[in-house]
């Protein structure tokens, strides 16, 4: 486009050529801006060649050219980053017809509600390279602070041939949700093992993961077929490493190691008398690493061990047994 802000727009028209004959290069030929024929000296001569070389050029263009999609105003809407609209055409169909096309070319026009239609925009041309296929994901493993997704190289690219793979890409999205949006890794990775540290626990993340070509890390291929995992947190904290119960007058001190869980709700303890069943005597979790019983009858020996609770509810093994015998 010429740079103009577009307004009462009604849609974008998209055009591609497939292996474009060399004169198409530009709406606007050099010729167009060459000197005038001899005798064209009237006032205004110029202008009207140059403009009937750009439908000349248009003409030309739109001959070779098919209208691959029409975008409306929500579509532009939402293909819009910053000042600028993209879009991607999917190629695989070109690309697996028999003999892939060596180059192409693209223009847009934009058209009003009235129905008016722009100048053709300046000619885009590129020589298309042929990505990889999809690869295979095998395993999606949710684990205790992080998912762990493996896969299987692409054999082959989309035309059928060995494939040749630069490195991978993970795209991740909610299950709610139909679009991915960037990839969780900038850079492609050279393995095929991806662990995702920043999955929420209670998401349900759906992943795919696309192979990128060789020194050309914009090119990607055909993603993989999804994988969705309900990430759960069943993760219990680990144990209370360490657990002290010291006898005073009236009461049994308990000191215990700290857990360190980021989701880590408290700690429960446990009291047992001789060789009787443990009851429980916190009825919630306590914060700190240290419980005062006070409730003890002196001369009786008791048992004590401490468990740690997450914010969900999981409870870790009891720590090691502590023996006090009061006075």
């Amino acid at each position: 486009m010429n740079g103009d802000p577009l307004r009462d727009l009604a849609s974008l028209e998209i055009y591609r050529v497939v292996d474009p004959s060399p004169a198409l290069v530009t709406t606007r030929p050099p010729a167009a801006h060459g000197p005038a024929p001899a005798g064209d000296q009237a006032p205004g001569s110029a202008a009207r060649r140059e403009a009937a070389n750009v439908r000349q050029a248009e003409s030309a263009f739109f001959h070779e050219a098919k209208r691959v999609d029409v975008l409306s105003v929500a579509a532009i809407a939402q293909r819009t980053r910053g000042a600028t609209v993209v879009y991607r055409d999917p190629l695989y169909p070109l690309l697996s017809a028999g003999k892939p096309p060596t180059s192409l070319a693209y223009a847009v026009i934009s058209v009003r509600r009235g129905g008016e239609r722009s100048p053709l925009s300046k000619i885009a041309t590129l020589a298309p390279d042929v990505p990889p296929g999809p690869p295979t994901i095998v395993r999606v493993t949710p684990e205790e602070g992080r998912i762990c997704i493996e896969w299987l190289p692409p054999e082959t690219d989309l035309l059928g041939r060995p494939a040749k793979v630069g490195g991978y890409r993970v795209y991740r999205r909610p299950l709610a949700e139909e679009e991915y949006e960037a990839p969780l890794n900038a850079d492609p990775l050279n393995g095929t093992v991806y662990v995702d540290t920043t999955a929420a626990y209670g998401s349900k993340p759906v992943y795919t993961v696309r192979a990128t070509l060789p020194e050309k890390p914009k090119v990607e291929g055909v993603p993989a077929l999804e994988e969705g995992v309900d990430y759960l947190d069943v993760f219990p904290p680990a144990a209370p490493a360490r657990l002290d119960a010291l006898p005073e007058a009236g009461l049994v001190r308990l000191l215990w190691e700290p857990v360190a869980a980021p989701d880590l709700a408290g700690y429960v303890v446990f009291r047992a008398e001789g060789n009787g069943a443990a009851v429980r005597l916190t009825e919630k979790p306590i914060a700190d690493p240290f419980f005062n019983d006070t409730a003890v009858t002196p001369g009786h020996r008791y048992r004590y061990t401490v468990v740690a609770v997450d914010t969900a509810g999981n409870v870790s093994p009891p720590s090691p047994e502590a023996v006090a015998e009061t006075f």
